[in-house]
């Protein structure tokens, strides 16, 4: 019986080792690929999630949800009906909801208003994912982070540092590789790493704002209100503000 249950344990070892380096190989290849041809993410990417499914990143979650700032949004949750982007665009310019109109426009990504993707009731950890997917542009926005590969660094960097998520520092290790593929593009992208960094030095998280309350609000108050007006004239994309937004730090 001893022996019996020697093999199945040593049997059940092999078989989870086998399936984190199955797993392993996988995510390599999404870091891989994606660092070589990262216009093609969303094919290549598609093993990014395979570091959610670990208990580590359960872990992180569920600390994420326990601090006080995200109980109390949880509470009393902000709408996830966002406004449509004829409504963002009445907004005062300057403001997140006109900003984001602008930026939504400008980049053909206008899919982020169709409510059908929100389920009408979810559990708090559904609410958060989904949230949370939906603000990455909401951040782009305020930290005026273009869509390129630098621009996603510094917000990956911005996640990676303040929650030390596996799947955010997963995706941050392609973005790292990319200058190995494209020289040229090598010291924006570890600067662009480098602002996300310090911004997370400065505010710890960006989900807790409620975002979705002052959307007339201009993003020059909400910047003023994070501490990060003076931190984001150091930001390696000083134009994306005039160009985008037409507006000056």
């Amino acid at each position: 019986m001893t022996e019996l249950h020697q093999q199945m344990t040593s049997e059940q070892k092999h078989y989870v080792r086998s399936a984190l380096s199955d797993g392993a190989t996988k995510l390599g290849l999404s870091i891989l690929q994606t660092a070589k041809q990262p216009d093609k993410i969303f094919q290549h990417g598609r093993y990014f999630g395979i570091p959610g499914d670990t208990k580590l990143q359960k872990d992180i979650l569920k600390r994420a949800l326990a601090t006080p700032k995200i109980q109390t949004l949880l509470a009393n949750r902000p709408s996830q009906l966002w406004p449509d982007l004829e409504q963002m665009a009445a907004m005062p310019k300057g403001s997140l909801g006109w900003c984001v109109h602008r930026r939504l426009e400008k980049l053909g990504i206008s899919f982020l208003v169709n409510q059908s993707q929100v389920k009408e009731s979810q559990t708090d950890e559904e609410y958060v994912v989904t949230r949370g997917a939906r603000l990455h542009e909401i951040h782009h926005t305020i930290l005026g982070l273009p869509i390129t590969v630098a621009g996603e660094a510094a917000a990956t960097a911005f996640y990676a540092s303040t929650g030390s998520s596996p799947y955010h520092i997963g995706v941050l290790s392609s973005w790292m590789l990319r200058g190995a593929y494209e020289p040229s593009e090598h010291r924006l992208i570890w600067d662009a790493i480098g602002f996300g960094i310090a911004v997370g030095q400065k505010v710890p998280e960006l989900f807790s704002p409620r975002w979705e309350d002052g959307w007339e609000q201009s993003i020059i108050d909400w910047q003023d209100e994070l501490g990060i007006t003076e931190l984001l004239k150091s930001s390696p994309f000083q134009d994306e503000f005039a160009n985008i937004y037409g507006l000056t730090l």
